[in-house]
């Protein structure tokens, strides 16, 4: 049978872990032949155009209309039929600075709730060589949620994507 100070820990520690997971942002699907997103970037925003033919065209988004849409290229003004366009996506300009942030804090938390259990549990001795680990369980956790983070924002962010149609 298991001690139940242990089992305290364990309660923790998948409470910390939950916590963690629940902070980190969401990101909703993209609704079919839904302009509201696309309409709502400001002016220049960096944007990616795939075309139903399969072409790509990077630029600045310029505005849209009823019926089309206007992009800045290095090179040329385009006015792209919206019946043409396959998917419109951006690149998240998130640094990795929050994840980084939100893993040190989880880190350092789990420790500092181990060390809490002790000292309610009169530990107090043991709970001070636990908090020596807390700056490498925030490290550990800055590092993970670096890495959360960096794979999260690798890929583009879908704004628009035609609707089938048969």
């Amino acid at each position: 049978m298991m001690k139940p100070v242990m089992r305290l820990y364990q309660i923790q520690a998948i409470a910390l872990a939950l916590i963690g997971v629940m902070s980190m942002p969401l990101r909703a699907e993209t609704i079919p032949g839904r302009w509201e997103k696309v309409n709502a970037l400001a002016v220049a925003s960096s944007i990616t155009v795939e075309l139903k033919n399969g072409d790509r065209i990077k630029g600045n988004f310029g505005g849209l209309s009823k019926s089309n849409l206007t992009l800045a290229t290095r090179f040329a003004r385009a006015v792209i039929p919206k019946g043409d366009i396959r998917t419109i996506t951006i690149r998240p300009r998130d640094g990795l600075s929050n994840g980084l942030r939100t893993g040190a804090t989880v880190g350092a938390g789990f420790v500092g709730a181990i060390a809490a259990a002790m000292l309610t549990r009169g530990q107090g001795v043991k709970a001070a060589g636990v908090m020596l680990f807390i700056p490498v369980f925030a490290a550990a956790g800055a590092g993970i949620g670096g890495a959360v983070d960096a794979a999260m924002n690798a890929r583009p962010i879908k704004l628009y994507e035609a609707a089938e149609t048969s």
